[in-house]
């Protein structure tokens, strides 16, 4: 049996990604891309285009403004990006840096709320989804797993994306153990080259539900900055938000 339980669906789904990095796209190249006929191309970007999803223009395809339209309601409506945002929006102020808080989806951080993203040349923007094992938000949420639910993270595979990315299990248990022990986690360049990252885990009343981050190139965060000045701004913006929550 398939993954996906309805195939179709699976399809427009791949008609969609195929359409991000480009910025448009005939009917022969999609089709080609995502391996179905011309004629089921064609179908699903007719749905796509009804819906308001896609755009034609001169017979080429390419993404419409509805996604995002989606995506900003699906984040307003979430109680910790609201709260959160006047710590993090403080947080890029004080540090003269990217700032961010970090929500978990399954193997990923999503950066629910990016403040001065022009800081750290939009790399890390809104909505950018992210390995939890390559990234400083990322490890602050994973590191307060259960011993088994890091089994089963590192069993899936740890993906490398620069040379400073920890693809070895038995490296990364030992950093997340550090990690949550200091309530600080780090990245030094392993997600994207030349960047690194400091953040702490938020936490509620169900556990660490979120992370803050401060994350700009790495010839700005390094030696005593990163390792002292940062993480107190960091330390302080978790704190807070934490405190707003359960009011």
């Amino acid at each position: 049996m398939s993954d996906y339980p309805v195939g179709a669906t699976h399809t427009t789904a791949r008609i969609v990604h195929a359409l991000v990095p480009v910025e448009d796209a005939g009917v022969t190249e999609l089709a080609d891309e995502v391996g179905v006929s011309k004629a089921t191309a064609h179908n699903h970007l007719a749905t796509l285009e009804a819906l308001g999803v896609v755009r034609r223009e001169d017979g080429r395809y390419r993404l419409g403004l509805k996604l995002l339209d989606l995506g900003m309601a699906v984040r307003d409506g979430m109680q910790i990006p609201t709260v959160a945002r006047s710590e993090v929006t403080a947080l890029s102020e004080s540090s003269g840096e990217s700032a961010a808080v970090l929500l978990r989806e399954d193997r990923e951080a999503v950066y629910a709320d990016v403040q001065d993203a022009d800081r750290n040349d939009r790399r890390v923007r809104l909505g950018s989804r992210v390995p939890l094992h390559a990234t400083a938000g990322g490890k602050a949420l994973l590191a307060y797993d259960s011993p088994d639910a890091v089994d089963d993270y590192c069993e899936g595979g740890l993906s490398r994306h620069t040379g400073r990315t920890v693809t070895e299990s038995a490296d990364l248990r030992a950093e997340l153990r550090s990690v949550a022990d200091r309530g600080l986690a780090y990245d030094r360049g392993e997600f994207f080259e030349g960047m690194r990252g400091v953040a702490a885990p938020i936490r509620g009343e169900t556990g660490v539900v979120a992370s803050v981050s401060v994350v700009g190139p790495g010839e700005r965060l390094s030696g005593k900055r990163l390792e002292e000045d940062l993480p107190g701004l960091v330390l302080s913006a978790a704190k807070s938000v934490e405190l707003a929550l359960a009011e």
